[in-house]
């Protein structure tokens, strides 16, 4: 097995045995209370930059053992000028449809709207996604099918991307690739991650802010060739 692998079946354990235990609903429901706040802050931010435009937001239907981001779904399908859209499994990808009930269980165990042949988009502001846990690189490690690399590596205009897991799990080496999604934001119960890149022409390094105060953590700083 390789180190992403392993690291996956790692990270996919542990979540595995959280999805059991009673903790799960508190650890539910501080992802959805920080998740609210980075939302609400980058909708407000794009509003002021385009007022009458509606604010895209890519979602998920959770599977067990990912975060039940039902409540988040529930919230901002009813707000104005928010559209929210769900993946539509199409091969070895997915394409955005638009989250509409009834909702029908399709491959992997995932809940989808109907397809929809004339809407077509793929432009997004926000992105929240299920992780399993993230690299150094702040890259996204999966269940290994590569749907949302596929999917990403399409966009034109690169969104917010939000990853939420159940569990801080990271992995203090580059174990991902180019082609895996990266994270602005890595929400989990315990600490939310964010990547900031500081320095001057000559040296950079990415500085990881842990909730409200500022780290810089070995496991994930490192230089950046200029």
């Amino acid at each position: 097995m390789t180190t992403k692998e392993l690291a996956r079946l790692e990270f996919r354990t542990k979540l595995d045995k959280i999805s059991k235990s009673p903790n799960k609903i508190l650890l539910d429901y501080k992802i959805t209370k920080t998740l609210l706040h980075y939302l609400n802050y980058a909708i407000h931010n794009r509003r002021r930059v385009s007022p009458l435009k509606k604010v895209n937001i890519l979602v998920y239907y959770p599977l067990y053992m990912e975060f039940d981001c039902k409540k988040i779904i529930k919230i901002f399908s009813r707000k104005k000028n928010i559209q929210l859209f769900l993946p539509f499994m199409c091969g070895i990808s997915f394409k955005m449809v638009k989250y509409r009930l009834p909702l029908a269980k399709r491959a992997f165990g995932v809940y989808e709207p109907d397809n929809s042949f004339f809407f077509k988009t793929n432009d997004i502001d926000i992105a929240v996604i299920p992780s399993l846990g993230i690299d150094r690189d702040f890259r996204r490690i999966g269940f290994g099918r590569g749907m949302y690399d596929r999917f990403f590596a399409t966009l034109k205009k690169k969104p917010l991307n939000i990853f939420v897991s159940c569990a801080l799990n990271y992995n203090k080496t580059q174990i991902t690739q180019l082609h895996d999604v990266k994270a602005n934001i890595y929400i989990t119960p315990f600490f939310t991650l964010k990547d900031r890149i500081y320095g001057d022409a000559n040296y950079k390094f990415r500085s990881i802010s842990i909730s409200s105060g500022r780290w810089k953590l070995p496991n994930f700083t490192k230089a950046i060739e200029c």
